[in-house]
């Protein structure tokens, strides 16, 4: 039988976390339309702090490698991503900044960085805080993948 206070107090915990998920959409996509940008392309250029292959990039999306192959077109076309064989496996595409890409990339980390600072009212005392919470969150376990049906 469930305590009808605890089942409360976890629909507090869901309910704020639902309001912080909308303001973080919200954020990206503001700092998104700025650089002409949409949420994905936005998160496809913070991704890529290292260069992944479009597999990666697309199990990290939780979708299939077709699936990205648009939104690195676009990204590719903007000059801030470029595909480059893979060193060790040359039928493997890496996908990668361009210099455009990383200065971008800077730019966009401190913007939402300052907006959700903003957004979410923390201040420099709260960010341990924070990070604190997060941190075994987001290690914990890893997101369940969306199952993909079989080709036939």
């Amino acid at each position: 039988m469930s305590d009808g206070h605890c089942d409360a107090g976890l629909e507090d915990v869901v309910d704020g976390l639902l309001k912080v998920t909308s303001r973080v959409h919200h954020v990206v996509c503001s700092v998104a339309a700025r650089h002409d940008l949409t949420p994905q392309q936005l998160e496809l250029v913070r991704m890529l702090a290292v260069p992944v292959s479009m597999r990666a990039f697309a199990e990290e999306l939780s979708c299939d490698p077709s699936n990205v192959t648009g939104l690195v077109d676009r990204a590719e076309r903007l000059g801030l991503v470029e595909r480059v064989p893979d060193p060790s496996d040359r039928r493997v595409r890496i996908l990668k900044l361009t210099t455009k890409g990383r200065n971008l990339r800077s730019t966009i980390n401190r913007e939402v960085a300052r907006s959700l600072t903003d957004a979410l009212a923390l201040s420099a005392t709260d960010h341990a805080t924070v990070m604190g919470v997060l941190g075994p969150m987001t290690s914990a376990t890893e997101p369940p993948r969306a199952v993909q049906p079989d080709s036939q």
